[in-house]
Formats: C-alpha cells, structure tokens, sequence
C-alpha cells in the first residue's frame, strides 16, 4: 500500500508545472516557470510584456533585456570575456578621460563614408 501512494506521488509531481507569480509594488510581476524543458526567471511589465528573462540552459545561464535604456556602472572595472561581441547602435560614442587603447592579435579593419583622424 505505500508503495503506491509514493508512486502516485511521483505522478502529481511530474504533472505539476505552474508558473509561479510575485507581484511587485509597481504592478511588474516576477514569474518562475518551465518552458520547453528549461527554466525561466522573468520580470514582466504591468502589461505582460517580458522585460527581463533568465533562462537556465543546459549550456549555462541567458540573459536577456528589453528596455528603454541600460546602465552599467562599476567602481573598478567592467570586463567582458566572449568568443564574439557585437554591438549595433544607431550612434555609437566612446570617451575615454585617460588614454584609449586599441589592441589586436589580427587586422584592423575601419570603413566609414568618411574618417577623420585628428
């Protein structure tokens, strides 16, 4: 008799797959759910619009925003250690209040209608 009651245990479980919901002071809402086999972590807008999602991956952790604008600010450093960056932008600006460096272990490519230098 217990042996059932574990395996019908087993099934409810495996069954149940709910998203789970906080709702935030400022009508955003936190929903922890499954989709497709992976985990997600999701901060979604008053109006259901997904502004931040985590997705745990068997590869690792994905993050993904969506949002009017995105701050970085570190007291030290901001590294970034990938494969490939892109960045696409419709203006692009760096400022650098110190020196400027620009290292490559291949070519460097510029193209633009017209570059100025100094």
């Amino acid at each position: 008799m217990s042996g059932s009651r574990k395996e019908e245990l087993a099934v409810q479980t495996e069954e149940v797959s709910e998203d789970r919901e906080v709702y935030l002071r400022d009508g955003r809402k936190l929903v922890v759910s499954e989709q497709g086999g992976e985990s997600l972590v999701e901060v979604r807008s008053e109006s259901g619009m997904v502004e931040v999602r985590i997705r745990l991956t068997e590869q690792g952790p994905v993050l993904q925003m969506e949002s009017a604008r995105l701050s970085l600010k570190a007291a030290e450093a901001v590294e970034i250690e990938s494969a490939r960056v892109e960045i696409k932008g419709g203006a692009v600006k760096v400022h650098a209040e110190e020196d400027l460096e620009l290292d490559a272990n291949s070519d460097v490519r510029v193209a633009g209608k017209m570059i100025f230098l100094n």
